[in-house]
């Protein structure tokens, strides 16, 4: 009986131990966060207002959040929102604290404008932070972004016209008509770059010059692109002829380089980056960018990966809109990072210096460049732990326990059956000495 009353305890016990390891609810939870679109339930148009639900999805219930979400500010303009939304200008913040009663599902509805025509891309940011309502723990979250195509308004201008066409101090052959796309013009040996004004009809219409930086010796072609607000498109061509240098400007050439040569030469120096003309322009449909060499501009992040905390761009270099990443959401930086190509090698990251004009890839720290921008260090200092490795630890945490909880219930029921064992050795010892000393008296009696 004691026996069965033994066993039942340590029965007891393993499950008091079970009980207490801890269950897969204990993990780490997860969160799914989806973009939608509600309306218009049909193609966007500029100044269509746009309805945006961002979606979260849980297996427990929501606690607090707080993330940022992402998104084209030269497409779409954010209206309003709930009371926990702020920011605007390409990056919103949402900080909720959660309501009094919770769920395992929470939407946004978000209001845009849409502003201009082209592709808009909503998504999360680095790092959001999402509570178990339970737990107070943080969640792994995945997303999917969203990415909307914004098209021209059903009463947007297509004139693509210019009003004005002027080329600094020189003289356009034939004189500039809105409906003549090809002129010609002639230029001095000194002039290696034509100053190019142009202004379209429509003030909406957007306006770009291409090969007006790098003027060679001859024949030179300079377009001028209008871009009218339904998307359509003219051309207007330039033909630039620059005069040969005369015999007085080449011996005067010659003559500078000869008292070049006489001056002390300056000792050479660590590179700081690219000091030699840096102008971009195109070349068999690519868009080139010249300093001390030549860079193809890469206009996806696809070819490389973009460190966390950058942000898309563009920007404006010679009359061409340039694909460039900023460490800061909004606001122009003194540095940003390009995505070129160097001939005979691979893609790869840039730094782009905006005020100095120079390019240097990216990692160094000569030139005054940052080797670590202020949004990269707080995105680091910031970082949520690992959910992956949360739960790989408490997998293996459980496996532990589970491991020397066993080993605990066969010591245990070792010691028990000892314990029992030495019991019985005990009694028998006891019974036979009694008998022994019962015989002793009989013996002394006779």
């Amino acid at each position: 009986m004691k026996k069965v009353k033994a066993l039942a305890a340590v029965m007891i016990l393993a499950a008091a131990m079970v009980s207490m390891l801890p269950s897969k609810q204990a993990q780490a939870a997860s969160v799914s966060a989806s973009f939608e679109k509600v309306s218009p339930d049909t193609n966007i148009r500029v100044e269509d207002m746009l309805k945006l639900r961002l979606s979260l999805s849980a297996d427990v219930e929501l606690g607090a959040v707080e993330l940022y979400i992402s998104y084209n500010s030269n497409v779409f303009e954010y209206v309003t929102g709930p009371d926990c939304v702020f920011g605007g200008e390409g990056v919103l913040k949402i900080s909720d604290s959660g309501t009094s009663t919770y769920s395992t599902k929470r939407d946004y509805l978000l209001y845009f404008q849409a502003a201009g025509m082209g592709d808009g891309k909503f998504s999360l940011g680095n790092n959001p932070e999402i509570y178990d309502a339970d737990e107070d723990m943080p969640m792994s979250v995945s997303s999917q972004p969203l990415t909307l195509s914004v098209f021209a308004g059903t009463t947007a201008s297509s004139d693509a016209t210019l009003a004005e066409l002027k080329v600094g101090s020189a003289v356009l052959s034939p004189s500039f008509d809105p409906q003549i796309k090809d002129y010609t013009v002639h230029v001095e040996n000194s002039v290696t770059k034509l100053a190019v004004s142009a202004i379209a009809n429509d003030p909406v219409a957007s306006v770009r010059v291409e090969g007006a930086d790098d003027l060679k010796v001859g024949n030179n072609r300079i377009t001028v692109v209008v871009s009218a607000p339904d998307g359509t498109e003219i051309k207007y061509v330039i033909y630039c002829i620059r005069d040969e240098a005369s015999e007085e400007e080449n011996a005067a050439a010659e003559e500078d380089g000869a008292e070049k040569d006489d001056e002390p030469k300056a000792e050479p120096t660590a590179d700081t980056g690219h000091a030699q003309a840096f102008y971009v322009t195109q070349k068999d449909d690519k868009i080139i960018l010249v300093a001390d060499t030549q860079y193809q501009m890469m206009e996806t992040e696809g070819t490389v990966k973009v460190p966390d905390g950058y942000y898309k761009t563009s920007i404006l270099i010679s009359g061409y809109t340039i694909t460039a990443f900023s460490p800061v959401p909004d606001g122009t930086p003194e540095y940003l990072l390009l995505i070129l190509c160097k001939e005979g090698s691979e893609p790869g990251l840039y730094v782009y210096d905006r005020i100095e004009k120079t390019i240097q890839r990216y990692g160094l720290t000569s030139g005054g460049a940052p080797a670590e921008t202020g949004a990269e260090k707080e995105v680091t200092d910031e970082k949520l732990p690992d959910p992956e490795a949360y739960e790989k630890s408490i997998s293996t945490l459980t496996t532990v326990i589970a491991v020397l909880s066993g080993v605990c219930m066969l010591l245990l029921i070792i010691v028990i059956r000892l314990i029992f064992r030495n019991r019985g050795t005990s009694g028998k010892r006891g019974t036979g000495g009694t008998r022994k000393r019962a015989t002793r008296g009989k013996k002394n009696d006779m």
